[in-house]
């Protein structure tokens, strides 16, 4: 039983899913208002009164920057209007992939944005699938990590695909790959692949038989889809049956949707952690709104959120 007051925002790049997560809970999404002046400044602020509430903002905060620093604005006037906690409901966490330094004189781009969403007043942070778990440690603040592979599963189990092999585009991905192997009970591979620099692969070999199978590729993010799509091909190549792919954030910069066009993939399916809107082709989206809206029940009945991070719901 909910009983602590709460009320469920979303930031103008994220209306669509914050009314899907405040619809499972309930509630309509309420109201917050953004504008952007001429000069480019934004400007924000909250509708009616959130005085002692927890306050969720959902926000898709990828590309290009002024989502993020709507965030941050949102966050701060919560806090300043007297709210009693400040969630930021983050299902995309951009920065990521900058998560250490690769080499001298650069950035670790995902602590600053941790540093950023600290200290503009957030008191927890929703996310999903981040690209790698040590971020949490940048944050001094609860982190609530949930996983795509509980609807992924079962969305792979409702395809009902014959000689099942799961793939995994590279070393960094068996750790994921393994829990879905678990649930599937299915064959696996993984593709080594050598990088020239970032967003570029100079080779790739498949360790693992895919011959005569359908093969379902599973990463965490899909950016400029170069990898994904050459991986699709060379595993065509080595007689796989079909090639699907799940990947948790549908980024698609550049020129990734026609790559994924003209590619061997059959499908590919994203979440809707970033605010893509759903065009006719290979890409599906599959929501996440019910994990996040699950998550944020729990949390309002001091539930357990590991039931929903390692079975299920």
């Amino acid at each position: 039983m909910i009983n602590k007051p709460f009320k469920v925002f979303a930031t103008s790049s994220a209306l669509q899913l914050g009314s899907t997560i405040a619809t499972e809970l309930g509630q309509e999404l309420g109201d917050f208002h953004s504008e952007t002046f001429s000069d480019g400044e934004k400007f924000v602020s909250f509708g009616e009164s959130i005085r002692g509430r927890l306050v969720f903002i959902v926000s898709q905060i990828n590309m290009p920057y002024e989502n993020l620093f709507e965030l941050f604005l949102a966050i701060d006037a919560a806090r300043r209007s007297s709210a009693e906690q400040v969630i930021a409901v983050l299902p995309y966490l951009p920065h990521s992939r900058q998560e250490r330094k690769g080499n001298s004189r650069t950035a670790i781009a995902s602590r600053l944005v941790a540093d950023l969403m600290q200290q503009s007043g957030a008191d927890r942070v929703i996310t999903l699938d981040l690209h790698s778990g040590s971020i949490e440690g940048f944050f001094k603040i609860p982190v609530d990590h949930l996983f795509m592979s509980q609807i992924y599963i079962r969305h792979i189990q409702d395809l009902g695909l014959p000689n099942l092999c799961l793939c995994s585009p590279d070393f960094g991905g068996l750790k994921r790959i393994k829990l879905y192997k678990q649930a599937l009970n299915c064959d696996m591979a993984v593709i080594h692949k050598e990088r020239l620099k970032p967003n570029q692969v100079s080779h790739m070999e498949i360790i693992g038989d895919v011959a005569d199978k359908h093969v379902v590729l599973i990463d965490d993010l899909i950016d400029t889809a170069g990898t994904i799509c050459t991986a699709a091909d060379l595993l065509m190549e080595q007689g796989a049956a079909s090639v699907r792919a799940y990947c948790t954030h549908g980024i698609f910069s550049g020129s990734a949707l026609q790559r994924i066009e003209a590619s061997a993939l059959e499908r590919v399916y994203v979440s809707d952690s970033v605010n893509y809107v759903q065009q006719d082709g290979k890409i599906e989206v599959v929501s996440c709104g019910h994990l996040i809206a699950q998550a944020i029940k729990r949390l309002l009945e001091n539930g357990s959120l590991m039931e929903i991070a390692n079975h299920g719901i």
